[in-house]
């Protein structure tokens, strides 16, 4: 495993004690935990500084840069806590915008807080007016990517934006039977927040504009009722579609462990077999790799059809 430390390799200079990189889809920071041992006090002499860079490769896999948000020193260790999202991206502004294209306010967005965009089979839709109040730039994007059925994902001082469900329709990177889980496992199905169909109505100027979404084979449940801005029935309907969509992906899931995979990424789909009525085809949602016990940490949703 080799460390990088705002751009210098550190690697030989440090003794690690426990290293591990949790990767995520989007919505939430990916994030790295290093541990230290530090008897000698380097740490204290190179006085880390919150924003500084870290960074982990090892076989192929790289955690991209990192910054440093959080660390502290304890009996003879020094402990770090990154994330992929630059400090500065937590300040809460107020913009409005009209006539406006969403990858134009995603790259402005990302720009204020010193990322570049990159975007994937997406569209550029144009609003008549879109307006962000007291949020965080991060948080904005989130939320229209999450209305537009797009997930947002910081990584490498990059913010991408992707399409979950195109990636669904990915073949599987790879099979995982029930014999390759080590430590415990755990899938399960619910039906507490899921939703047969969604509404979106907007009522301005004496005029009711409203989409009603229901999917072929809809899942048991009541109605999601969203009061959203919208300018036309178009708007309505992809509204609907992708907030259903986003409620109820997370109706079947699953946690494991495996042998440490760093082939494995947040955003693959894989088949998972062995395991009854809960064998198919999964999304990686999140998977933690420990550098340090040669373990990889799934969690994984069983993709959606049919919307």
């Amino acid at each position: 495993m080799n460390l990088r430390y705002n751009g210098t390799d550190i690697t030989d200079s440090v003794n690690i004690i426990d290293a591990s990189v949790t990767d995520r889809c989007g919505g939430k920071s990916d994030s790295m935990d290093i541990m230290f041992s530090d008897s000698k006090k380097l740490w204290r002499q190179w006085n880390p500084a919150k924003g500084d860079i870290l960074e982990v490769s090892q076989d192929g896999f790289s955690s991209g840069a990192m910054y440093i948000d959080e660390f502290e020193i304890f009996n003879g260790k020094y402990n770090i806590r990154s994330k992929s999202t630059p400090i500065n991206s937590r300040t809460r502004k107020t913009n409005p915008w009209e006539n406006v294209r969403f990858k134009q306010i995603m790259s402005q967005l990302a720009s204020e807080v010193d990322l570049r965009l990159k975007t994937y089979g997406i569209e550029d839709y144009l609003y008549d007016r879109i307006d962000m109040t007291n949020k965080t730039n991060l948080e904005f994007m989130n939320e229209r990517c999450i209305l537009e059925g797009y997930s947002l994902k910081i990584t490498d001082k990059k913010a991408v934006i992707y399409s979950e469900k195109e990636l669904e329709g990915y073949d599987p990177v790879e099979e995982i039977g029930e014999d390759s889980f080590i430590d415990i496992y755990d899938f399960k199905t619910v039906s507490s927040g899921i939703y047969s169909s969604c509404l979106v109505e907007y009522f301005a100027n004496n005029n009711l504009v409203k989409y009603k979404f229901t999917p072929k084979n809809p899942p048991l449940g009541d109605i999601l009722k969203v009061n959203l801005r919208v300018s036309d029935i178009g708007e309505a309907e992809r509204y609907s579609k992708n907030l259903l969509r986003y409620s109820n992906k997370m109706e079947t899931i699953g946690y494991f462990t495996i042998q440490q995979d760093s082939k494995l990424a947040a955003g693959n789909t894989i088949n998972i077999k062995d395991i009854g009525s809960f064998s198919g085809k999964y999304f990686i949602y999140l998977i933690n790799h420990n550098f340090t016990n040669g373990k990889s940490y799934l969690k994984v949703r069983k993709i959606l059809e049919g919307y």
